[in-house]
C-alpha cells in the first residue's frame, strides 16, 4: 500500500508541474486513474476560473511515468470558454431590474 501510494504521489508531482512549466499556475491535475486495458495513467487537467474550477482536459502517462499524451492549450482554452458559455450568472439585482434590461432571470 505504502509502495502505491509514493507512486501516486509521484504521478501527482510529475503532472503538477508539467501543468506548471507549461499551461500556468491556474492549471492543476485531477484525481489521476489508471486504464488498465491501454496501461496509462489519465490523468484530468482542471483549470482555475473566476466562476469556479473546470475540467479542460487530460494527461496521459505510461507506467513509467512518461508523459504520452497532452491536451493542446489552444484546446483547453476552447473547452474552458465554451464552458463559461454555457454557466448560469448569479446576479443580486431589485425585482424587476433585469427583467427592464430584456434578461430573463430565474429568481431562487
Amino acid at each position: 500500500m505504502a509502495r502505491q501510494l509514493n507512486a501516486y504521489k509521484k504521478l501527482k508531482a510529475i503532472s503538477d508541474q508539467y501543468l506548471l512549466d507549461n499551461i500556468g499556475e491556474r492549471a492543476v491535475a485531477g484525481a489521476p486513474r489508471f486504464n488498465s486495458e491501454r496501461r496509462t495513467w489519465i490523468v484530468p487537467i482542471l483549470c482555475e476560473t473566476p466562476r469556479g474550477i473546470l475540467p479542460a482536459g487530460r494527461l496521459e502517462l505510461d507506467t513509467n511515468l512518461n508523459m504520452l499524451y497532452a491536451t493542446p492549450k489552444s484546446d483547453m482554452v476552447s473547452a474552458i470558454e465554451e464552458q463559461l458559455r454555457r454557466l448560469p450568472y448569479l446576479v443580486f439585482a431589485e425585482e424587476g431590474e433585469l427583467q427592464a434590461k430584456g434578461i430573463d432571470a430565474i429568481t431562487i
